[in-house]
């Protein structure tokens, strides 16, 4: 028995970003909160023009700018605050996964009226329905568009840093708009390394325990896209053939969102987010990073599959298990990801805290394969200095 939730409305394609308006007006929505990073996104041409579209459309907003990567609790807190003084009834998440998940933490906070550090690695489940979420991505990774789980970072009382993942039914966004369009400024760095986020999802919900008939065929075709656009995305702007290979990503992000949301996730984001947290490596390089190694380390128990996303990936038949993490390995060199974490300059120093932490990752148990606590440990040093071979 499995379920599928997915009742994210998406509108895809270049140019959709005007249809954003008329959809929050069929809301019902008189005044939206929009969450930003503090980089350039809050001065792109695309928020521009969103924010005269709603001038243009009667509707009032405020700007929340405050967001930094894997936003602390106390950042949703100080959204909240201006969410309620500001009379808002919609909440816009506008840039990258982290002004997204902020949003929805905005949002939910807001609902349940009271602080979302309650909810952070606490169990405590979120009981209450969100004013209207609208998701509009400015990068091709996350997928947290369409997904039930967000990211937050905590800070304890000794200055400790940690990522925790959230879920509930109430974080599906109402409304994802996704423009490709949106993406034609990122550097091919973040190109790369939100592609790789995006592969990541897509390979991890697909070996997963929990994985279903529904989300195997959003795995497979996201990493199909995946194989055939991430290099050509990654080489900047200004050909057609990089254009179509950005829409490609787009939707390959979006496709591997749903699919996680069904099935979860696993150990390459169980080390991912105390890498994070404590190191400030960027989340999607991280897991460009890890992937090859832990999918090596599952070839016993999830050969088969690994087969089919290296057929996927590289659209040849007949691809083993090793040869599908090759080809993972080989597909991160192509496009400059550092063969391990010492390569990314992640001192050594953090290994102990990184390896607790991961010990504790609450999608630990969608694992194909049961690490003993013996396994992670080595596991975490052959990332640290080992090589898969490409």
């Amino acid at each position: 028995m499995y379920e599928f939730y997915a009742p994210t409305k998406i509108i895809f394609g270049e140019g959709c970003l005007s249809e954003t308006i008329p959809q929050i007006k069929k809301m019902g929505a008189t005044c939206a909160l929009l969450v930003t990073g503090r980089s350039s996104t809050a001065s792109s041409a695309g928020f521009k023009s969103l924010c005269k579209e709603l001038d243009a459309g009667g509707l009032r907003w405020a700007h929340f700018a405050e967001v930094s990567a894997d936003p602390e609790t106390t950042i949703v807190d100080r959204g909240a605050e201006i969410f309620r003084a500001k009379g808002c009834d919609a909440i816009i998440g506008f840039g990258g996964g982290s002004p997204i998940d902020c949003a929805k933490g905005i949002a939910a906070s807001v609902a349940e009226g009271r602080s979302i550090r309650d909810f952070v690695g606490t169990g405590l489940a979120f009981s209450a329905p969100v004013s209207p979420l609208v998701a509009i991505p400015t990068t091709a990774g996350t997928g947290t568009e369409v997904t039930n789980a967000a990211v937050f970072t905590v800070v304890d009382e000794n200055g400790h840093r940690s990522k925790k993942g959230t879920s509930s039914q109430f974080y599906f966004p109402r409304l994802a708009v996704v423009d490709p369009l949106l993406h034609a400024s990122m550097p091919p760095s973040l190109t790369a390394a939100t592609g790789m986020d995006a592969l990541t999802h897509a390979v991890e919900a697909y070996v997963s325990r929990f994985h279903t008939p529904l989300s195997d065929m959003y795995c497979l075709e996201a990493i199909r896209r995946i194989g055939r656009s991430l290099r050509t995305a990654c080489r900047g702007s200004g050909i057609d053939a990089v254009a179509g290979a950005r829409s490609d990503m787009a939707m390959a992000a979006t496709l591997a969102g749903v699919a996680l949301s069904q099935a979860g996730l696993g150990m390459v984001h169980g080390f991912a987010h105390p890498i994070g947290a404590m190191t400030g490596l960027a989340h999607g390089l991280a897991n460009a990073i890890l992937l090859p190694f832990v999918m090596n380390a599952l070839i016993p128990d999830a050969g088969e599959r690994l087969s089919s996303i290296g057929q996927a990936l590289t659209g040849k038949s007949g691809i083993s298990a090793k040869e599908s993490v090759r080809a993972i390995a080989r597909l991160g060199r192509d496009i400059g990801i550092p063969e391990n974490l010492e390569a990314a300059g992640v001192p050594e120093t953090y290994f102990e805290n990184i390896l607790t932490d991961a010990l504790s990752y609450r999608r630990r148990k969608a694992s194909p394969h049961a690490f003993t606590d013996a396994e992670l440990r080595a596991l975490l040093e052959r990332m640290y200095g080992g090589n898969v071979e490409a």
